[in-house]
């Protein structure tokens, strides 16, 4: 069954990639890669999705999204990040909400789904950045749970999360 509904992503390590084609699976519709796009006709569509990871506190390829919000006038617009930090956190939704001006957030529903870390997927360069952060957190916190967090690859991806944009989506 169709909700006439398309959803764009953009993923450095796969897990929102994987939160995305799961979206797409869900509800029978259409799933394009950042990269391509240029390529969307946005009148075609009354429920458009994006998604994209949290890097430093910003979601990836948003400002590109969000310059397209005139076109989905009368839509469900549905924005979904994805990082490493648990949902429940308090810092998680600071960080989302960061990434939107008050007009932005009264006209997008917004999402977070814990995904995981994958440094072998990671550029050098933020495989280099992880190391830095990884280093200091060690030595102003020893070993502690933040610490433990981001030691090493993990993923708690799980398609049960997505249930309430889901919901959101079809109603």
């Amino acid at each position: 069954m169709s909700h006439n509904s398309i959803v764009i992503y953009k993923s450095k390590t796969g897990f929102t990639e994987r939160f995305a084609k799961w979206i797409g699976e869900e509800l029978s519709c259409d799933v394009i890669p950042y990269a391509r796009r240029s390529a969307i006709n946005f009148d075609a569509y009354d429920t458009v999705i994006y998604g994209g990871g949290i890097y430093a506190g910003s979601i990836g390829g948003l400002k590109w999204f969000k310059e397209k919000l005139p076109a989905m006038a009368g839509k469900k617009v549905v924005v979904f990040a994805s990082g490493a930090t648990p949902a429940d956190s308090a810092e998680t939704a600071k960080c989302l909400r960061q990434n939107f001006t008050d007009d932005e957030w009264s006209q997008i529903k917004a999402y977070y789904f814990q995904g995981g870390l994958c440094y072998e997927k990671m550029s050098l360069g933020s495989r280099i950045m992880m190391s830095m952060f990884r280093s200091m957190l060690k030595k102003q916190e020893g070993n502690s749970e933040s610490y433990r967090a981001i030691a090493s690859s993990y993923d708690c991806a799980s398609k049960e999360d997505l249930k309430p944009l889901l919901e959101y989506c079809i109603k």
